[in-house]
């Protein structure tokens, strides 16, 4: 029997913004912290493994871009999760989930997506943690501008995620 591991796709949080977020995740979340790096999700769990690498490639002839994570929120109760927003203001991340849509699983397919980035993960902290960690982060603006350069297909592989595959972005040529 062949064991098909979980993936996701996501745009990775280059330093030095990576460090300041996960100051805020190891003093609230240290599990998620040390399963996965900062990361803004595109695909939360992939379900055609292979078809993801040529969606993937298309989808990074994307040129680079900004975007800036702005204020704390929640998923309704500190329990479900806490997270940085995303301003988007070029429309990217948008438009590169647009193009890996028909790679994210049903259930989720379902659920409006918000750009974000989370800080305390609902699935590995307890509710009376998660409660503390909003008392400390509500009203929290972080206003960091966040350069992205590429995009990562990555595994769950207890119990960390790894990066199988790191497409750099590249806007397409422009023809003569």
């Amino acid at each position: 029997m062949r064991i098909v591991l979980r993936r996701a796709i996501v745009l990775f949080v280059p330093p030095p913004v990576a460090g300041r977020i996960d100051e805020i995740r190891r003093r609230w979340d240290p599990v998620m912290t040390a399963r996965i790096g900062a990361h803004i999700t595109l695909v939360h769990d992939v379900v055609d493994h292979g078809r993801a690498r040529d969606l993937v490639a298309a989808a990074a002839r994307s040129a680079p871009f900004t975007v800036r994570l702005t204020h704390a929120d929640r998923w309704g109760r500190s329990s479900n999760g806490i997270y940085l927003h995303v301003d988007d203001p070029t429309g990217s991340i948008a438009a590169l989930q647009a193009q890996l849509a028909e790679l994210e699983q049903p259930a989720w397919s379902r659920v409006a997506f918000r750009a974000h980035a989370t800080l305390v993960h609902g699935r590995t902290v307890t509710s009376e943690d998660a409660a503390a960690a909003w008392a400390a982060l509500d009203g929290f603006r972080a206003e960091w501008d966040v350069d992205i350069g590429a995009i990562d297909v990555i595994e769950l592989a207890e119990p960390r995620w790894r990066s199988v595959e790191r497409i750099e972005l590249q806007a397409a040529p422009v023809p003569d």
